[in-house]
């Protein structure tokens, strides 16, 4: 586990809540995102997932099965990876990103299912639905900066400049270089 992440309040079962959970009756609500924490992070430039400062230069994210085959089918074709559609998920440190793609549920396992549907569903997020699976091959993926804008409903990334990517069917195949990656940070 990354330390800043060890160092994130916890739930009742002992699990770090990530920077963006939105906290109800004392209890966090992981499927969904904070408005207001969202925006800080972005503005600040600090990680989603530890809420640490990330310097300069890339950001990560992991993606599911629509935007990893988009990826692999460009790197594939030797085009570059252009997506100009926004997102809601913010980016992170790179080792919060391979930890988080190996403790969530839903982003770890290709059969796994969302446990909770988007509380405002819209354009972009119409897509989060209650039992939805998150299919074959997701993905690490580390971009050379993001842009975001910060509506009062929303707040929207764009990740450009592909720097990496760490396909995965199970994310446990990132445990050797989560590994690798904390041991270059402390």
């Amino acid at each position: 586990m990354p330390p800043a992440v060890e160092a994130r309040p916890r739930d009742v079962r002992g699990y770090p809540v990530p920077a963006i959970t939105p906290w109800e009756g004392g209890e966090p609500r992981f499927a969904l995102t904070d408005h207001g924490r969202s925006a800080d992070c972005a503005r600040q430039r600090r990680c989603s997932v530890c809420d640490v400062p990330m310097p300069p230069g890339p950001v990560w994210r992991v993606v599911g099965a629509t935007e990893s085959a988009a990826i692999a089918a460009a790197l594939a074709s030797g085009e570059p990876y252009r997506n100009l559609a926004p997102t809601t998920e913010g980016p992170g440190h790179r080792a919060c990103m391979l930890y988080a793609s190996m403790v969530c549920p839903y982003l770890a396992r290709p059969n796994a299912r969302r446990g909770s549907s988007a509380e405002r569903p819209d354009e972009l997020t119409a897509h989060v639905v209650r039992g939805a699976v998150r299919g074959e091959l997701g993905a690490v993926v580390g971009f050379g900066d993001f842009e975001y804008a910060v509506t009062e409903t929303q707040v929207l990334f764009r990740f450009l400049d592909l720097v990496e990517y760490l396909p995965h069917d199970t994310a446990d195949t990132h445990l050797a270089e989560l590994r690798a990656e904390l041991g270059r940070v402390r």
